[in-house]
C-alpha cells in the first residue's frame, strides 16, 4: 500500500520568495557531513532501505556522478545517514534534486528527509520528522490527474498544503534546503528563497536527526539527488 505522505489533494499554497543564506557563505567549522557521491559509490555512512536498492548514476549529476534512490512506481527506497545531528542549536540539511519525468508519466519523486534518530531501525525507511519532496504526477495519477510537478512540505503534527502545478523545477537541478533555527522554526528553501516557515511543534521531543535521500524512478523518468551538506547554521 502507498504510504499517506502519497497523497495529492491539499489546497494550491502561495510561495513567497525572501532571499536567505547562500552556499559560499557557509564556513567549513559549520558543515558536519557532506556528500557529493565523487567517489562513484554509495560510502558505509548510509544503511539502505527499500527494493529496488539505491544505485550510483555515473553518467548523470551536478556534476556527475550522483545519487539515484532507484524505487519504483509503487514504493520508494534510500539510505539513511549512519551519524545523527542535534537539533539544539539549529540544523540546515540541503540537497541538489533533479526531477524529469514524460508528461504522461506519474509516480516520479524525489525526498529530502530529516528523521527523529532514535526511530532509526536499520533497513527499514525511517518515520518522517520534516521533509520536502518534489515529484511529477501526469495523466497515469488516475486518482488526480494532471498536477503536474507538486512540492511537498511535511513537519510531524501540522499539515501544509502542497504546491501544485509547479513545473519550473522540472529538468532541472535545484538545491532543496530545510532549516531549523534555534528557537525552532522550520523553514523550507528552494534555491536560495523561502517558501514557508512553520513552528516546529515537537522540536522539545526530539533530541537528534538522521538524514534521509528517499524516492522514486519509473520509466517514465528519473529522480536524483546530489551535494548533500548538513551544517550548522
Amino acid at each position: 500500500m502507498v504510504s499517506e505522505k502519497r497523497s495529492f489533494f491539499l489546497p494550491l499554497l502561495v510561495l513567497i520568495f525572501i532571499p536567505v543564506l547562500a552556499l559560499e557563505d557557509v564556513s567549513a567549522e559549520e558543515i558536519l557531513f557532506s556528500d557529493d557521491f565523487q567517489s562513484g559509490e554509495i560510502s558505509d555512512e548510509w544503511t539502505f532501505f527499500g527494493d529496488p536498492t539505491s544505485i550510483i548514476k555515473q553518467d548523470k549529476g551536478n556534476p556527475a556522478p550522483c545519487f539515484c534512490s532507484n524505487g519504483d512506481s509503487m514504493y520508494g527506497s534510500g539510505v539513511c545517514s549512519r551519524e545523527s545531528f542535534s537539533i539544539e542549536n539549529g540544523l540546515v540539511v540541503q540537497c541538489d534534486i533533479f526531477i524529469s519525468c514524460h508528461p504522461r508519466g506519474a509516480w516520479v519523486d524525489a525526498w529530502l528527509l530529516m528523521c527523529d534518530a532514535s526511530q532509526i531501525i536499520r533497513g527499514q525507511e525511517p518515520p518522517s520528522f520534516i521533509s520536502m519532496n518534489f515529484g511529477f504526477y501526469g495523466e497515469l495519477n488516475w486518482s488526480a490527474p494532471h498536477l503536474q510537478g507538486v512540492l511537498g512540505q511535511h513537519i510531524t503534527g501540522q499539515q501544509i498544503p502542497m504546491i501544485i502545478h509547479a513545473d519550473q523545477w522540472l529538468n532541472s537541478w535545484h538545491t532543496y534546503k530545510i532549516e531549523i533555527s534555534p528557537e525552532g522554526l522550520c523553514s523550507f528553501i528552494i534555491d536560495d528563497s523561502l517558501l514557508t516557515s512553520h513552528q516546529t511543534l515537537l522540536q522539545d521531543s526530539v533530541d537528534k536527526i538522521g538524514v534521509v535521500l528517499n524516492g522514486r524512478s519509473t520509466s517514465w523518468g528519473i529522480a536524483l539527488h546530489d551535494n548533500i551538506l548538513v551544517y550548522v547554521p
